[in-house]
């Protein structure tokens, strides 16, 4: 029978998961992602004194891995919707790999409490970044930053050193003040008739480290760079009928762009017309030169010649049409005369094409993706109107960072405002709209600009460089947001040099790795090891 000593490594490092869970929407408490890090060392410390007791390995993996399913499965729980059990559980696991490799390259330093705080800060860090490019571009999502984007005191960190900047201070702090704590406990507890004083002293450098990365993060701090303009912007939310409870859908792609068509019109009819109207991903979705999507590029041609300048979301054919196409945004002016163009450069895997299709035709599922879409191969900026240029983003672009920064920067000067275009529709009623437009929150903190967020099923907003969102739509209802966006021509520091923390962490992270199995193959042979050594690396 498993003794409760057992347990409490697992049941801690569950903690550990649900604490990154209820950090994100739709709970949104992001302190507590200041008990993710501290949860999972306290699992691995219980874990090693419990593996002494036993004469067995400490289990780090597998405990990384139960923190990791604890939150990425119910936090990614809306995918079932659109990828069944099978492709939900799957990237559940990816993402708790990683977790469980952090935790792995973490374990050899429980018992040192200086060393402690900067490897998991920078194993962690680097776990993210990671999993930002592998397997198969990467799926960063639920990062400790993007829980910050709701009154953290951290989120100005941003503009510096990145949302991976604040995911290091973050673990940083929290694991000097688990090493602060679990020395002083310790000492106590072994304390004999040593004087307070003298056995506290070994909590005095994680302590100092605590103090040090909390005046950090609240010293770097800058403001964004100053407005330069303004761009009068329509943002049109045209699908309002929840597919998943609908048995007679005829032609969605008829039905949304006849929505989006109207709304647009009656706006521009009440308001004047605005410098430039969004549609966003999927409004028109078949081809507009082809024959089949002629009636959708009418409808498009009527929006655009009555609001002036339109930039919507389409579905592209490729060169092969019946085997491949492009997701892009096109900008049209007076009508459908497409003056630019952006086409999505991060494609999602298994969602907008099949990796090696040929050997997974035969999985059933998969019939839904008939057609691979195929990536854009440069930075792009498209310019909006005369002088105004934007970084256009589609749908979970708005994950990479390096994609949304050098978008920004594809003309030599910087674009003065992101616009993200989005469908969401796939994933129904969920919190995946909230945490999607969290993406875009910090990048805006990031880069200092404004991003006009627009979903085809909400929640669309507006964004200031401060992370703060106003006009957010309802989810599946047909709306307009409209709204007077300030222009920004200046740098910040992270648009100016990038991701250093990423590419510092990840190549720190490697390092912690190849140590440790270099420490692996250093120990006795595979023929001598118990089965938990050799789970642990031992």
């Amino acid at each position: 029978m498993t003794s409760w000593r057992e347990l409490q490594a697992p049941v801690l490092a569950a903690a550990s998961g649900f604490a990154l869970l209820v950090a994100h929407p739709p709970l949104g408490w992001w302190p507590a992602t200041f008990l993710t890090a501290p949860l999972l060392l306290g699992a691995l410390t219980v874990d090693e004194r419990a593996a002494a007791d036993h004469g067995r390995g400490v289990r780090a993996l597998r405990l990384g891995m139960i923190a990791g399913v604890a939150a990425y499965a119910p936090m990614l729980s809306w995918l079932i919707l659109p990828a069944g059990v099978v492709g939900w559980s799957l990237l559940v696991l990816v993402q708790a790999a990683w977790l469980g490799v952090a935790a792995w390259a973490i374990r050899p330093v429980l018992q040192r409490p200086l060393l402690l705080p900067a490897v998991a800060a920078a194993a962690w860090a680097g776990m993210d970044a990671w999993r930002s490019v592998l397997p198969l571009n990467g799926f960063e999502w639920g990062a400790i930053a993007y829980a910050h984007v709701d009154g953290s005191w951290l989120l100005p960190l941003a503009r510096i050193a990145g949302g991976r900047g604040i995911t290091l201070i973050v673990v940083l702090a929290s694991a000097a003040a688990f090493g602060a704590l679990e020395r002083t406990w310790s000492a106590l507890r072994e304390r004999g008739d040593a004087p307070v004083e003298t056995v506290l002293g070994g909590a005095r450098g994680p302590a100092a480290v605590l103090v040090g990365s909390l005046l950090v993060s609240v010293l770097a701090t800058i403001e964004p760079p100053p407005e330069t303009g303004h761009l009068d912007v329509l943002v049109v939310q045209g699908n309002e009928v929840r597919h998943w409870e609908v048995a007679d859908n005829p032609d969605p792609p008829l039905r949304i762009a006849t929505a989006l068509r109207d709304l647009t019109v009656a706006e521009v009819a009440a308001g004047g017309r605005p410098d430039v109207t969004i549609w966003p991903e999927s409004s028109i979705d078949r081809d507009p030169s082809a024959q089949r999507g002629a009636p959708l590029r009418e409808l498009a041609d009527e929006a655009a010649a009555a609001a002036g300048v339109l930039l919507s979301g389409a579905t592209l054919d490729g060169p092969e049409p019946a085997s491949n196409r492009r997701v892009a945004g096109l900008l049209l002016e007076d009508g459908f005369d497409e003056t630019d163009r952006y086409v999505k450069r991060r494609l999602v895997p298994f969602g907008e094409y099949i990796p090696m299709r040929s050997w997974l035709d035969w999985f059933p599922p998969l019939e839904q993706i008939p057609r691979d879409a195929l990536a854009g191969e440069v930075p792009q900026a498209v310019e909006l109107i005369d002088g105004v240029r934007a970084a256009v983003v589609i749908c979970f672009e708005t994950l990479f960072a390096d994609i949304v920064r050098s978008n920004l920067l594809a003309d030599g000067a910087p674009g003065q405002l992101i616009v993200t275009i989005t469908n969401d529709a796939s994933f129904g009623i969920s919190a995946e709209p909230a945490q999607h437009l969290a993406q875009s929150r910090l990048r805006a903190v990031e880069t200092g600009r404004w991003v006009v967020h627009g979903a085809l099923t909400g929640s669309s907003a507006f964004v200031d460089p401060h992370g703060r969102t106003y006009g957010d739509t309802p989810l599946f209802e047909l709306a307009t947001i409209r709204r007077d966006v300030p222009l920004v021509d200046g740098y910040t520091p992270y648009l100016r040099v990038g991701d250093v923390v990423g590419w510092l962490t990840r190549a720190l992270l490697l390092a912690l790795v190849a140590f440790r199995v270099l420490m692996w193959v250093r120990r006795p042979s595979v023929a001598t090891r118990r089965p938990d050594d050799l789970e642990a690396g031992r």
